[in-house]
């Protein structure tokens, strides 16, 4: 069974796929594995994750971290902004939605609308999380904590549109 993902985004926002990010030097996953980002900026992948004044989407498919058992992948973005990025060390986590279980077209994951504060900023997001077989499916919208309460609507409504499945 392979599991398929499908979402929108406003007809304004520019999409990147692995191969353009690739070309603009962020780190994508392994094929068969992707990755994918949009904004209504004309290079999201240059400030996705960022806590920026628009707002960004941020989808990605990869191996399960084996640290992670199935179906709890909880806070990934924060650890990831945490362990990875320059200026969030030392980052704390507020939630603004707890995290719950998700189950959609056989699969199950987690949801929850989080806010990293560090020293680079505020950086707000919802993230949606799905394992199967092995794979992590998430899905991240979000932007600075000020552009988050502007834009909560359609973040939202992108995060609340994803629909994942499995087929044979």
């Amino acid at each position: 069974m392979a599991a398929q993902i499908s979402f929108g985004v406003p007809e304004d926002w520019v999409v990147q796929n692995e191969q353009e990010l690739s070309t603009s030097g962020f780190i994508v996953p392994p094929a068969p594995l992707s990755a994918l980002v949009a904004s209504p900026s004309q290079s999201p992948s240059s400030f996705v994750l960022e806590a920026s004044s628009a707002p960004w989407l941020f989808v990605t498919v990869e191996d399960v971290p084996p640290i992670e058992p199935p179906s709890q992948a909880y806070e990934l973005v924060p650890q990831y902004l945490v362990q990875a990025e320059p200026g969030y060390s030392g980052a704390t986590v507020k939630t603004l939605v707890t995290h719950h279980s998700v189950h959609q077209g056989g699969l199950s994951g987690s949801t929850a609308a989080l806010t990293v504060v560090s020293s680079a900023g505020s950086t707000s997001f919802d993230e949606l999380a799905y394992e199967n077989n092995g794979q992590l499916w998430l899905i991240v919208a979000g932007c600075s904590a000020s552009c988050h309460d502007s834009n909560w609507t359609t973040i939202v409504q992108i995060v609340n549109g994803v629909r994942v499945g499995t087929a044979a």
